[in-house]
């Protein structure tokens, strides 16, 4: 009897050891939006991403992402319920897991963060990473109007009604996946700093470490109420078709240094820099991008740390320009202003110089020299 309660102890132990291992090469080979395939035979790059059609089935498909957004094609439905995110307050917390997967910087969230309005079921968060560029080359993946921003980051959610995000990635409701873009400001970004102040210690590919757990909303816009949604999928392979996205109008910025942190820091592969990690836009082939705001509402570009500053869309033209460059624009035109105003001066300096010898000239008196003079 005790050997028969001893072998089913061992069985049970056993059995909760592989269900733990699971999960944890679930995290590793699932990372939602930056999935290896199933076969650890497949590698994939960003440096030839027509390679991916080949190899991966769904990368071929006809909702696929990211996308371009138009904004003067997209569709207001005043009818997209608002977002509402809840536990993402991890203050006081277990510490969180960052790491170099070789393709971004993602840190590994708990499922007590959750999408708990928006869609027709309650989401649970897995993880969330980003996408860049380099110094020359802006890396977010959506565009706006065919303007790609600095960097990019994905909070990537999953269905509740699935067991796990691996159950839910192939799932044509499995994943919502949030989006935000980044743009430079002034100062450095507090809530930013808490990830990239420890960017170094993850340097290399596989690489991991503990950071203290914070609050995970300071890193999306502070408004989230205006916002894009379509369907696509994830942005590397394998390509599942079972994204809802939602992309944010509005941005978040951080300093020229916390960009270059992430542009330069980190390595994949054979010691190569890690950058330039976003996929091309993909063809749209008829879906439909809606807007949970009027068009002429239009404003991407504004800061939730109020660094940046906003155009307004006039006649589907948009622009944003972050407070640097309208301090830049005024020194300039300061600067022509008084250029003008210095050759204005010059001129009329010019011009009373000329009169006073004219002058000068006219009040000379010619007398004809005589033979006296001689």
């Amino acid at each position: 009897m005790q050997l028969e309660l001893f072998i089913t102890l061992l069985l049970v132990h056993s059995q909760v050891l592989g269900d733990s291992s699971s999960e944890e090469d679930l995290s590793k080979e699932h990372e939602d939006d930056h999935e290896k395939s199933s076969s650890h035979s497949d590698h994939w790059g960003y440096q030839d991403q027509t390679s991916w059609l080949s190899t991966f089935t769904a990368c071929n498909g006809k909702s696929q992402s990211p996308i371009d957004i138009v904004t003067r094609e997209v569709t207001y439905d005043p009818r997209l319920p608002a977002i509402k995110l809840d536990g993402y307050d991890l203050s006081d917390g277990p510490e969180l897991t960052l790491q170099n997967n070789g393709h971004t910087l993602q840190l590994q969230l708990p499922n007590t963060m959750r999408i708990i309005q928006g869609f027709d079921e309650i989401y649970f968060a897995a993880q969330l990473h980003f996408h860049w560029g380099n110094t020359e080359v802006p890396g977010s993946e959506h565009t706006i109007d065919n303007i790609h921003f600095p960097a990019e980051i994905h909070v990537v959610h999953y269905n509740s009604k699935y067991s796990s995000v691996k159950e839910a990635a192939s799932k044509p409701d499995g994943l919502a996946v949030l989006g935000a873009f980044i743009g430079i400001g002034l100062h450095e970004n507090d809530n930013y700093e808490k990830i990239l102040s420890v960017i170094k210690d993850v340097s290399s590919e596989a690489s991991d470490t503990k950071i203290p757990s914070f609050n995970v909303r300071h890193l999306l816009p502070n408004s989230l109420d205006r916002f894009y949604r379509y369907t696509g999928s994830l942005t590397t392979p394998p390509c599942f078709q079972s994204v809802n996205w939602t992309v944010f109008n509005d941005t978040i910025t951080v300093s020229r240094k916390q960009l270059a942190a992430l542009e330069e820091t980190l390595k994949a592969g054979h010691n190569e820099s890690l950058s330039k990690n976003f996929r091309a836009p993909q063809q749209l082939n008829g879906r439909q991008v809606l807007a949970s705001f009027p068009a002429l509402q239009t404003r991407y570009g504004v800061s939730s740390e109020t660094d940046s500053f906003s155009t307004t869309r006039v006649n589907g033209s948009q622009g944003a320009l972050s407070r640097g460059d309208i301090l830049a624009i005024a020194f300039g035109v300061l600067f022509v202003l008084t250029l003008l105003l210095f050759f204005l001066y010059a001129y009329q300096q010019r011009q009373k110089h000329s009169k006073s010898n004219l002058e000068a000239r006219q009040n000379v008196i010619y007398k004809p020299a005589n033979k006296e003079d001689v």
